[in-house]
């Protein structure tokens, strides 16, 4: 054998281990520059609130209350109006109306104009309210034995609801505001029964969905239909009650974290039960919609995720996030101009995040 030869080849060995490394170091490199951009994903504006209580997102921005007032502050950052109500108030804000409570005080305020539209006394105390298009509901008296009023965004009240001896779990309007349901959880019996009851504003019942297999916690309307979401199955239903079995869903082990309440066939984002435990961050992402449903691993630990329009967006508290869109194969992530994230409120319509971190609110641009 030719000495010479032999000498060449652990060169030629080390040779190609050298070009292998270089294209594994370029792949992650390139990887590294996907999954965790340098620049800021968008610009971001920060507003300063002195004692924030609360905040609700809404289709051009934010309102809160401070304590004393509620304000209204836009999705570039411009302050709005404001209202002074004063101490210990709850309040409600939609795109069409803020509802504000204290005591038996009610005020509807609009929300593009910052006008009451009402202001007076109800006959017992205001648990909370709810403002829609066209008509405000009022659960009033306690929690587990209360009435709930409905009235025209003027103050006009149009009907009442008694509900005895049950919990109201959660409420709201859907078909362009022209129904009411309201989740009621019954407690007396064996084992407690989840029921969700439809109205007509000024008429009688419309439909009424029972069911005993399961605990439901949420509400999403797709066209004619009322989609229930439960700790076992997503359940669909038309508005009188009857379930349509064929399109029932399997959804133990997922909760159902956030979902586009504005879109006819409404994007849901499910993320795993256990990483909702502790100090766990959320990884799995599981998308659905009608004819959707798909698992996506995220890149990196979220605390929160928000469906709107057709993306998923997923924010960690360093500053990072994650957009999943439906037609997309694999998530793309970037690192924001932000150093910390306590809170995710939500993304408004013309797509700004609204984080937080104690009295700082950030509306970050995700376009």
């Amino acid at each position: 054998m030719d000495m010479r030869t032999r000498k060449k080849n652990p060169w030629a060995i080390v040779l190609l281990i050298l070009v292998l490394c270089c294209a594994i170091a370029y792949g992650c490199a390139a990887l590294g520059a996907r999954v965790f951009a340098s620049d800021s994903f968008g610009e971001t504006k920060t507003v300063d609130i002195a004692n924030l209580q609360d905040l609700h997102v809404i289709a051009d921005g934010f309102v809160y209350y401070d304590g004393s007032t509620i304000s209204h502050i836009s999705s570039t950052g411009r302050a709005g109006w404001s209202y002074l109500v004063g101490a210990n108030a709850g309040f409600h804000a939609s795109d069409y109306g803020v509802a504000v409570w204290q005591e038996k005080t009610l005020t509807l305020i609009d929300t593009e104009s910052g006008d009451t539209t009402f202001n007076g006394t109800m006959d017992a105390d205001v648990i909370s309210a709810h403002i829609d298009d066209h008509y405000a509901a009022v659960l009033t008296g306690s929690e587990t034995s209360g009435t709930m009023i409905l009235m025209g965004s003027d103050g006009r009240q149009v009907s009442q609801i008694v509900l005895d001896d049950v919990t109201v779990i959660d409420y709201g309007f859907f078909s362009n505001g022209s129904l009411l349901w309201v989740m009621l959880l019954d407690s007396n019996g064996t084992a407690p029964t989840c029921d969700i009851q439809t109205y007509r504003p000024g008429k009688e019942i419309v439909g009424s969905i029972h069911d005993n297999e399961q605990i439901s916690y949420a509400v999403m309307f797709q066209q004619s239909q009322v989609l229930v979401a439960g700790d076992t199955y997503l359940r669909t239903y038309d508005y009188t009650g009857t379930e349509d079995p064929d399109h029932r869903r399997l959804i133990y082990g997922w909760y159902l974290a956030s979902a586009e309440t504005s879109a006819d066939d409404p994007l849901m984002a499910l993320v795993n039960d256990a990483q909702l435990q502790g100090d766990s961050n959320i990884r799995d992402l599981r998308m659905m919609r009608s004819n959707l449903d798909r698992v996506v691993r995220l890149p990196f630990g979220c605390m929160n995720v928000v469906a709107r329009g057709n993306t998923v967006y997923g924010f960690s508290d360093d500053g990072h996030l994650v957009s999943v869109q439906t037609d997309q194969v694999s998530p793309t992530a970037y690192q924001l101009n932000l150093q910390h994230i306590s809170t995710v409120y939500g993304v408004t319509q013309d797509g700004v995040a609204v984080l937080g971190n104690g009295d700082s609110v950030y509306l970050v641009s995700l376009r």
